[in-house]
């Protein structure tokens, strides 16, 4: 057999050696023929798997991340309870489980999609060196993002005032991926800070037990009008000794939905204050658990907001009615006056007008929670509320010892336009207004004059100063009924209209119902004395000498406003909780669930918003990637190291003696940077 000559196959590369058939069909030997333009060519192929990670793992994890944020970061919450799920601690270290594993499955669906992109004209590396970075992955973190900038300044025209355009232009494909990459890192950690468990309460499957009055036993009360144990006194003795305003058990008083409990400070911790600001906002006052409760309880639902009252057209009642008409009717109107003298250099007469409306006929036993109250929050009731009005005047006499110095004279906002009940005679002393009392029939207003006349014959010379007239006008509202109880809000619901068995019914036995909201601070407030409005809020304007008492300064109607309001506090607890705060005489409530302490989650130091951005940007450009390039044909799954390795032969020939084996990195050897990165040798 004669042999084949080669010779002229010296030199050619191996890659574009071809085995072919012989064309002599006579002979039994396979001959050799060079084709040097024909290159090996490598299959094609989807490699589906990594880009099914590229689209899902990014919508997985932003979106997971979207759940918490508008779930449970975002929701209704009572910062005060901190009331959740059981579940929640649960969701907190399972976000940071997948923080673990997020990184590199991020990475791992890009360098699948990488190697389809370097295969296009426009993200085709642009030499050997800048395919070998993209081999190592160096996008991926930040070991490679520093060591990319490092390698920057090596690059001719990095120096140069164009050379960061040039390095954008010429890396774009490593840049984009670096940037989706660092919006990952960046949002991974700020996800983590801006969520963190803390210390609240998740549901009990159990029946809580409370304390407060409840439908059946609201009236079982002793009555009496000289007995300190009394209804009618206990009010009054919490309000003149300035009892705390809060309620037993943990305190939640409950809101209806469209109140900003972070507004009012009084409720913004617990336990929960009632409060006594000028705008006060309704309120639901349920039985009492040490713990916060839900479902469905019976209580009172209350709104009362006192105001200063500046002109005497604000009031209706006093400056307006004079005559004394305080019996039963559809509408009770009481005008009363009078004048107390507790304080050794401070007396004051005071007048108090009260309209308490009533539905049907006249009834003995005044106004109270019956079918004869009035709807106070129905629809088109706001002729309904309950009014009090109160205007104090002071007088400012000698001390019986030494005279208070720097006496604080000023009392705010006055009553412009209201009559006074002193003048000054012509000799420098203090009398009675004859005109200002008789003009008014009230069933007071003859004891009043006569107290105010002696008080004046007697001490008018003592007389220093009288203060100019300062009033309050308070509106009250207030109904008993259920209501759907959210412990997560502390807020209330579908409330219901629901009268308390009467007082006659054989299980509660009781002498006499129990008055509506306002009626025992119309009793004890116009006997109260300056003294007693200061010790009510607990300000201390008291000096004490030998055996009597002075005062250091007026009652300011900022002052009188919160007082009054105080007092209504107080009546409200009473009537509720009867003034306890303890657990004695506590009772299982069937129709409400309990709780416990426990872990939720809650927003951390930053707002979820600085997480949202960089994830949202990480999942649109993982997404546009994938759907773009993703499902396209492509040399190799990914740039492995086989895929360098074989790269590598197929470009042996050309190196030649370049340096490479003495190189220590890869930037060193100056040919690699003029050979092209193209993946068509892989």
């Amino acid at each position: 057999m004669t042999g084949h000559d080669y010779s002229h196959v010296v030199g050619a590369p191996a890659e574009d050696i071809q085995l072919v058939s012989s064309k002599d069909p006579h002979s039994d030997v396979t001959t050799t023929d060079v084709t040097p333009d024909a290159p090996l060519s490598t299959p094609r192929s989807r490699h589906l798997a990594r880009t099914l990670v590229l689209l899902l793992v990014p919508l997985g994890i932003t979106g997971y991340y979207f759940w918490i944020w508008l779930y449970l970061l975002s929701r209704d919450l009572d910062e005060a309870v901190k009331y959740g799920s059981a579940n929640e601690s649960w969701v907190f270290w399972s976000w940071f489980i997948v923080g673990v594993f997020a990184l590199d499955w991020a990475a791992h669906g890009l360098v699948g999609v990488e190697v389809a992109m370097l295969e296009t004209s426009f993200w085709r590396a642009p030499h050997l060196i800048g395919l070998l970075d993209h081999s190592e992955g160096t996008w991926g973190g930040p070991g490679g993002w520093v060591k990319c900038l490092t390698k920057l300044f090596k690059e001719r025209n990095i120096a140069a005032i164009g050379g960061w355009y040039i390095s954008l232009n010429t890396y774009r494909l490593w840049y984009l991926l670096a940037f989706l990459t660092l919006s990952l890192y960046v949002g991974m950690p700020l996800s983590g800070i801006t969520m963190e468990l803390s210390d609240g309460y998740v549901p009990l499957n159990e029946a809580p037990m409370v304390v407060g009055r409840n439908s059946t036993d609201f009236h079982a009360r002793y009555f009496s009008s000289t007995s300190d144990s009394s209804i009618h006194k206990g009010s009054e003795t919490a309000w003149q000794v300035g009892s705390p305003a809060t309620l037993p058990g943990i305190s939640i008083i409950y809101t209806p939905e469209h109140v900003s409990r972070k507004d009012h400070d009084v409720l913004a911790q617990i336990p929960n204050n009632l409060p006594t600001d000028p705008e006060v906002p309704e309120m639901f006052l349920v039985p009492q658990a040490s713990v916060p409760i839900s479902g469905t309880s019976w209580g009172m639902r209350a709104g009362f907001n006192c105001s200063v009252v500046e002109d005497v057209s604000e009031f209706i009642i006093i400056g307006h009615n004079t005559t004394g008409l305080c019996g039963g009717g559809p509408i009770q109107i009481c005008p009363r006056a009078r004048m107390v003298d507790k304080a050794t250099n401070i007396w004051s007469y005071m007048e108090v007008g009260s309209r308490m409306p009533m539905v049907g006929p006249s009834q003995v036993n005044g106004p109270t929670y019956d079918s004869t109250a009035p709807d106070p929050f129905g629809s088109g009731n706001d002729s309904q509320p309950d009014v009090f009005e109160f205007a104090l005047w002071q007088v400012r006499v000698n001390t019986s010892y030494a005279e208070i110095e720097n006496f604080n004279n000023t009392v705010g906002p006055t009553v412009k336009g209201l009559d006074t009940p002193f003048m000054k005679a012509d000799n420098g002393s203090w009398v009675a207004n004859a005109t200002f009392f008789d003009q008014k029939t009230f069933t007071a207003r003859s004891k009043a004059k006569n107290d105010v006349w002696q008080r004046l014959i007697n001490h008018g010379r003592q007389t220093i100063e009288v203060a100019a007239p300062i009033g309050v006008r308070c509106v009250v509202r207030s109904a008993l009924g259920s209501a759907s109880l959210d412990p997560a809000t502390s807020t209330f619901s579908n409330f219901k209209v629901e009268y308390p068995k009467p007082f006659s019914d054989p299980l509660v036995k009781a002498a006499s119902p129990v008055g509506r909201l306002g009626t025992q601070v119309e009793n004890f407030l116009p006997a109260a004395g300056v003294n007693d409005i200061f010790t009510s809020i607990n300000t201390r304007a008291t000096k004490a000498e030998s055996n009597s008492i002075s005062l250091t300064k007026f009652v300011s109607s900022s002052e009188l406003r919160k007082s009054i309001s105080m007092g209504y506090v107080k009546e409200a607890l009473n009537l509720m909780y009867d003034g306890q705060y303890g657990f004695e005489g506590s009772w299982e409530h069937a129709g409400l669930t309990s709780s416990r302490k426990g872990k939720i989650l809650t927003t951390g130091d930053l707002s979820p918003l600085s997480a949202v951005i960089p994830f949202a940007i990480w999942t649109l450009g993982s997404l546009i990637l994938g759907l773009v390039y993703g499902f396209r044909r492509r040399v190799a799954d990914s740039l492995s190291g086989f895929s360098v390795f074989r790269l590598g032969v197929r470009s042996a020939d050309r190196l030649g003696d370049s340096g490479l084996l003495e190189a220590k990195e890869a930037e060193d050897v100056g040919k690699l940077w003029r050979l092209p990165g193209s993946l068509d040798k892989i």
